[in-house]
């Protein structure tokens, strides 16, 4: 560091005394301080600036992520169109808060190494987290992984207990997967009734999740009794049960 000589009443003071003098190190401290703040007040400009000019919201709310999970969005629009800025966000309402659809997601970063490194483990640990506060999209990715020994141990008793949680739950996929798996030989014929008005009951806005749900209630209608189908149509079963 340069000094510069200063004159006072008793003569000239040194450099080293200046620089040792209590006074001098308030206001080193003071400079230092102010710069800091400047710097971090530039940063934090910038930062709102540019999440203002690129993100495609100023921050996730329940309903938006709960969208985004639906539409098998989440991802995608995390990374490409908000460029990772809100994950520390996601993770904090993960972490600290619990909030179950952003368990899911930053369940889903970590498995997928979306904006974090990626970490299986933990993340799985947060879709089960998930899935302690019964939450319909945990079940069903957790169905699928046990179903084909995706990340953990093959497990089709979980696999298609899951399903039906999500399905019982009132989750639109979650009907269509669990019909999807009794069709294909998993549960049992006391469990197609049930599952079968579920599912006759749910209305889809889309032509894919529509025909897709059309199909299946034809398909397992072949395995069941007229009479069964009937009841099943006029009855709409309640959630988690009759």
């Amino acid at each position: 560091m340069k000094c510069k000589l200063t004159k006072c009443a008793a003569g000239v003071l040194s450099c080293a005394f200046l620089m040792q003098s209590p006074a001098f190190a308030s206001m080193e401290t003071v400079l230092t301080d102010t710069k800091v703040k400047v710097a971090h007040s530039a940063l934090e400009y910038s930062l709102k600036k540019y999440q203002e000019e690129t993100a495609t919201v100023s921050m996730y709310t329940n309903a938006q992520m709960d969208k985004l999970i639906a539409q098998h969005r989440h991802l995608s629009v995390i990374k490409d169109n908000d460029k990772c800025q809100f994950t520390p966000d996601i993770e904090a309402r993960a972490r600290v808060v619990g909030v179950p659809a952003f368990e899911f997601a930053w369940g889903d970063m970590l498995i997928n190494g979306v904006c974090v490194q990626q970490d299986v483990k933990l993340g799985l640990d947060f879709m089960n987290r998930a899935i302690e506060h019964a939450y319909a999209p945990a079940f069903e990715r957790m169905s699928q992984y046990y179903e084909k020994g995706i990340y953990v141990g093959e497990d089709l008793v979980k696999s298609e207990t899951y399903m039906r949680v999500a399905a019982s739950l009132g989750s639109d996929t979650g009907r269509l997967g669990w019909v999807d798996m009794l069709v294909r030989g998993f549960g049992s014929p006391a469990m197609y009734e049930q599952a079968y008005s579920w599912l006759y009951h749910t209305t889809f806005n889309d032509s894919y999740h529509k025909a897709k749900s059309d199909y299946l209630i034809s398909q397992l209608g072949k395995k069941m009794p007229p009479n069964i189908i009937a009841r099943a149509v006029a009855i709409e079963y309640d959630l988690l049960g009759k």
